[in-house]
């Protein structure tokens, strides 16, 4: 084995260590790191923090160690399972999201009501009720229509477990960001560093394994869509582009380009797929929930207006800006940028990691989950910048939602 083989694998089994380390400090009774404790210290916050910043410099030396460099795949995969399933022999971490899920998916599943009508607060007994977050309590969900019938289903298979209702979508995240390490692998060229780059990254551990978020699933849907394209399988891919705009709104930023990069190489695309299966998608949502799934973006508008404390628009607000203004000038900034992509994605290069972490400087809504949005597609397309930016994102959002 070469001294960059042997730094890398040192580095990659440095961060799993780390991680491990920093997941061991949620255990204790007053602990802050997970929802379920109401009072505690912050002092296993800090630990929990500095062992994951040396987590994520660790992750950062691996990834200096393999770039440019042949290493083979199957260990990098393999370290990168340990690494994202590792968070799913800790509690929950850091959010209440896992609840919410629970709560939005058994308005429907058990009170016979409809999550996109209905707010959970009309339901104030039921167990998921009391745990999920106190701001969610007067929304109605905000979640595509593919993602609240799974939440459904989940909401039929845990009943009252709150164990279960969290382990469940904690697994299924952390499967999520184990298909997107392969998928983003099979992708590019550096296949291992590709792999490293999603597989061995501490912070989406810690947040999906961690924290069960949905956005993994949206962004597995986007990148299982752009390999059924590679691979020829464009109606297939079509409709998973649909699978991923009905999770999360979110993936609608991406086709534009896709479209235009199609058109610039005179490639065929999946349209019949995609008319299929929105067709199928919409079809199911109305029966079951009316035409008030179509209104998922008032709930999430509300979100973008008051802003994230971490977000970038309120850090330059935090400089004596006017947030609105803040958020404005953003998205002008936004607005230009995606001009300049789609020029790019007119000229045959669509550059869906850049436009994800341009995105992610830009909204007003910034939580450190987000990162899955740009790491993907950063590491798949091999795209410097993107990546950079990606790094920079998550090194930044570490701190996000520790409570300290």
């Amino acid at each position: 084995m070469t001294r960059s083989g042997r730094a890398a694998w040192a580095a990659g089994g440095a961060c799993l260590l780390l991680l491990a380390a920093a997941l061991s400090f949620a255990w204790p009774g007053d602990s802050l790191l997970t929802p379920d404790h109401a009072t505690g210290t912050t002092t296993w916050s800090w630990f929990y923090l500095a062992c994951l910043a040396a987590a994520f410099a660790a992750y950062l030396v691996g990834l200096l160690a393999l770039h440019r460099r042949t290493s083979a795949l199957v260990p990098v995969l393999v370290l990168a399972g340990a690494i994202q399933l590792a968070p799913l022999a800790a509690p929950v971490l850091l959010s209440t999201d896992v609840y919410t899920y629970w709560d939005y998916g058994r308005i429907r599943a058990v009170h016979g009501a409809n999550p996109y009508a209905d707010k959970p607060s009309v339901f104030p007994d039921d167990p998921a009720y009391e745990r999920m977050g106190a701001n969610w309590r007067q929304t109605t969900t905000v979640y595509g229509p593919v993602f609240t019938l799974a939440s459904e289903g989940h909401a039929v298979v845990v009943r009252k477990s709150p164990g279960a209702a969290a382990w469940l979508y904690k697994g299924l995240a952390a499967l999520a960001v184990l298909a997107l390490t392969g998928l983003a692998a099979g992708l590019a060229r550096e296949r291992a560093f590709a792999g490293a780059f999603v597989g061995w990254n501490p912070l989406l551990a810690v947040h999906f394994a961690g924290g069960g978020h949905n956005d993994a699933w949206m962004m597995a849907c986007v990148l299982g869509a752009l390999a059924l394209a590679a691979s020829g399988r464009r109606q297939l891919a079509g409709a998973a582009w649909v699978g991923a705009i009905a999770i999360k709104w979110v993936a609608l930023v991406f086709l534009p380009l896709r479209a235009l990069e199609a058109r610039a190489k005179g490639r065929r695309v999946g349209h019949l797929g995609f008319a299929v299966a929105a067709v199928i998608v919409s079809a199911l949502a109305t029966w079951r929930y009316g035409t008030a799934w179509l209104e998922a973006f008032g709930p999430l508008a509300k979100n973008l207006r008051e802003g994230a404390d971490y977000s970038i628009p309120s850090r330059v607000s935090a400089l004596g800006v006017p947030h609105d203004a803040a958020v404005a000038l953003l998205a002008v900034l936004f607005a230009l940028a995606y001009l300049w992509l789609l020029r790019e994605a007119w000229r045959g290069r669509a550059r869906l990691g850049l436009c994800a972490g341009l995105l992610l400087v830009a909204t007003p809504w910034l939580i450190a989950w987000y990162a899955v949005w740009a790491v993907p597609l950063a590491a798949a397309e091999e795209d410097r910048t993107a990546r950079l930016l990606a790094l920079g994102l998550c090194a930044y959002l570490l701190r996000n939602a520790v409570p300290l």
